[in-house]
């Protein structure tokens, strides 16, 4: 974006409405309706083919009446709300909104439910990345990446549904603590789990990274600077891949435990 930083949305579809009537570019809706936005941002893009020449994002989708719900609920049966919020990171939902209850009540957490939960959360952060570089080798054509990826997440999940008897919409950690304490089965699934990943891990690179197809579209697309990053306010693996080495896990523990 250059010269249409400051427009409105009518403004720019005005802008641009001429190049797109000569078929010089296109007007494309992307979201909030496209399956890959699932309904919480809606992108107004100009396309030269499959180059986008400008790209307006309209924020503020995400609303769905969630937050007013939750006013009407006690602090336990709000908690089904956040499982929903983004269903790639139920845990880490569920652990942000209990911690916020925990300090406002000042409740403390045992060591063993922390403990619980890191893995968890952890757990459930390696399943949304999965998902994201499955879904992602599917778009570029690579359709086993997408298989690969999918068969260690269903571990994961049989975890999940291991410990709360749901797969996806656990609620499993509470304020407080946990639901309830694991099951035994739960130590050998969580290190068998651990001690197959890291070769999943070298049969993804060898899957994609040199990949043709991967490299072509990948390779020096949006690419983002450790300045851009910072100013922009990234966070998360996005911004270490930019060069920043910060982690809130480690430098600034929430759990009292530093996952490895």
């Amino acid at each position: 974006m250059t010269q249409l930083e400051e427009v409105t949305i009518d403004q720019y579809k005005h802008l641009v409405s001429e190049r797109a009537l000569t078929g010089e570019t296109m007007l494309l809706n992307m979201g909030p309706q496209h399956p890959s936005t699932h309904g919480v941002l809606r992108l107004l893009l100009e396309l030269d083919g499959e180059v986008v020449v400008n790209c307006i994002p309209d924020i503020g989708f995400l609303h769905t009446g969630i937050e007013k719900n939750m006013e009407a609920k006690t602090y336990q049966k709000a908690e089904v709300m956040t499982d929903r919020l983004d269903y790639m990171n139920t845990m880490g939902n569920n652990l942000s909104y209990v911690m916020t209850v925990e300090k406002l009540v000042d409740v403390d957490v045992p060591p063993r439910a922390q403990a619980l939960r890191v893995i968890l959360v952890e757990l459930q952060r390696i399943a949304s990345h999965l998902v994201w570089l499955g879904t992602s080798g599917l778009d570029l054509a690579a359709m086993s990446m997408f298989l690969f990826c999918f068969r260690e997440r269903e571990q994961i999940l049989d975890i999940f549904e291991l410990v709360s008897g749901q797969r996806m919409m656990t609620t499993y950690i509470r304020p407080g603590g946990v639901w309830r304490d694991v099951p035994v089965e739960f130590e050998k699934a969580v290190r068998d789990f651990i001690k197959i990943f890291p070769k999943r891990i070298d049969e993804y690179e060898k899957l994609l990274t040199k990949n043709p197809l991967f490299i072509d579209r990948m390779v020096d697309i949006g690419y983002l600077s450790k300045e851009t990053a910072l100013s922009y306010g990234v966070t998360g693996p996005n911004l270490r891949a930019s060069g920043v080495n910060w982690d809130l896990r480690k430098k600034r523990p929430y759990l009292g435990i530093r996952p490895i």
